[in-house]
């Protein structure tokens, strides 16, 4: 295992280093459908292209996976994301793509869909908390 693909992991089980004080800016939850169906399609093939060779689908889903990124704003994911995936090019991708994928293991965790695309804008991903499915 690389070092960065060793510290993406250790950031995953962590859960991100953004203080509690941004999780009060956050005005929207995951469960309120904050990325479309098309959306997490085009995610599925970002996240086939760019991240399957190294990650596997249940890194990004399940009950540890929300634990860890639970009362957090979406923001911290992104954020850890978008800055070092993928492993061999990080940052590299659109800011959107990040996004799109971001929607992709929304969906994987059965997150519900709604009318508007999830922006790939730290604001916007900073006014969304992460909480468990309900």
């Amino acid at each position: 295992m690389t070092f960065n693909r060793a510290l993406f992991a250790v950031s995953l089980i962590l859960g991100g280093t953004v203080a509690n004080a941004t999780q009060a800016t956050t005005t929207r939850s995951v469960n309120e459908g904050v990325y479309t169906a098309d959306q997490a399609a085009r995610g599925e093939q970002i996240y086939k292209n760019n991240c399957s060779s190294c990650h596997y689908q249940t890194e990004f889903t399940g009950d540890e996976f929300v634990k860890r990124w639970a009362d957090k704003p979406l923001f911290e994911l992104f954020d850890l994301v978008s800055d070092s995936m993928p492993e061999d090019r990080p940052g590299s991708l659109p800011i959107q793509q990040y996004a799109d994928a971001i929607s992709y293991f929304l969906k994987l965790n059965k997150f519900p869909t709604g009318d508007i695309e999830l922006e790939g804008s730290p604001d916007t991903m900073r006014d969304i908390l992460m909480e468990k499915l309900k």
